[in-house]
């Protein structure tokens, strides 16, 4: 591997370590109902099995001025399709949808299964009537809920479904995780509050944090390759978790728990390594170099966790979006 594909390369394993949830696209001392007072009531319809929990403020990001570059950019490419969603559903999701939140976890022979739940102001009537004139859906009904499978537009294969909840929260996902979800409704002690490695994280996020994230990333990394930058060192990480804002800058907070203080050290030394070696390209990329002096990487050698700060502005993605290729460089 020559010298400028091998940083692209370390770049992009940086922020799979950073980003892993995630992804998606995580046992115990804590009490069946372990409380989640602040995050929005969905969050505890998630199972206790979920691997990995993600959250979207829908309207904090609605406000930001990042929405506000992407609708300027995009808006007349969208606004006719938006449009009609809107006048045969009653949603827009800009107005209508207040908070995402979604879980996974992998499956032994597909990808996973996950489920996403969007809260918000919903007609059932309405979205119910628009599943039925664009496909044919297939109804299950199952803990006094109707689930709507809806078939791919080939018609061979129905692997994602749609169940009201509630007036104001929809879930989308399998079959498997949409009656996870009704199971949890009926009891909630299988819901995620009695995952006790995943609700002491959930407790700790702010629910105004545009997005959030946290997981046992441990069964996805077990079958990551080992030559990698990170090499066996993905097998030590136990927790992450993590905030991401998008204003004028992007910034957030990843924390990465490892099995012990020394697995902690070996991957904040690799973390920092994989960060100098970014900001070596300077010459060649600029834009990832200056990218990599917004990540402070540091250690909480008590808790045998390692931080990482990132915080760069946001429009040094636009300027990586239109960057010239680097010049490729001969091998070594």
């Amino acid at each position: 591997m020559n010298h400028r594909n091998f940083i692209i390369v370390s770049t992009v394993v940086l922020f799979l370590v950073v980003g892993i949830v995630a992804g998606l696209a995580l046992y115990s001392g804590l009490t069946v109902n372990a409380s989640i007072p602040d995050l929005p009531r969905a969050v505890r319809y998630l199972p206790a099995d979920s691997h990995a929990v993600f959250g979207m403020n829908v309207q904090k990001f609605v406000k930001s001025p990042i929405f506000a570059r992407f609708e300027e950019k995009h808006g007349e490419q969208i606004g006719k399709d938006l449009a009609e969603f809107t006048a045969r559903t009653g949603v827009d999701p800009r107005k209508d949808i207040d908070y995402v939140v979604a879980a996974g976890k992998p499956g032994a022979e597909r990808g996973g299964n996950g489920v996403v739940i969007a809260v918000g102001r919903f007609s059932t009537a309405a979205i119910t009537n628009f599943i039925n004139a664009h496909a044919s859906p297939i109804r299950v009904d199952y803990k006094h809920a109707t689930v709507y499978m809806i078939p791919e537009k080939e018609g061979s294969a129905v692997e994602k479904g749609l169940a009201f909840l509630t007036d104001s929260e929809i879930a989308l996902g399998d079959l498997e995780s949409l009656k996870a979800v009704l199971d949890v409704r009926e009891d909630p002690a299988k819901g995620i509050g009695s995952n006790a490695a995943l609700a002491p994280l959930l407790d700790a996020l702010n629910p105004d944090e545009m997005f959030w994230f946290a997981g046992d990333p441990s069964t996805v990394l077990s079958r990551a390759p080992k030559n990698t930058p990170l090499g066996g060192g993905l097998n030590t990480i136990k927790q992450v978790y993590g905030t991401l804002n998008l204003t004028d800058a992007v910034s957030g907070k990843i924390s990465v728990t490892a099995t012990d203080k020394e697995a902690a050290g070996k991957l904040a030394d690799i973390a920092r390594g994989l960060v100098a070696l970014g900001q070596l390209a300077g010459d060649r990329a600029p834009e990832i170099a200056e990218l990599m002096k917004g990540i402070a990487v540091t250690q909480d050698l008590e808790k045998n966790t390692v931080l990482l700060s990132v915080n760069f502005p946001f429009e040094l993605i636009e300027r990586l979006e239109h960057a010239r290729p680097p010049v490729e460089l001969p091998d070594k």
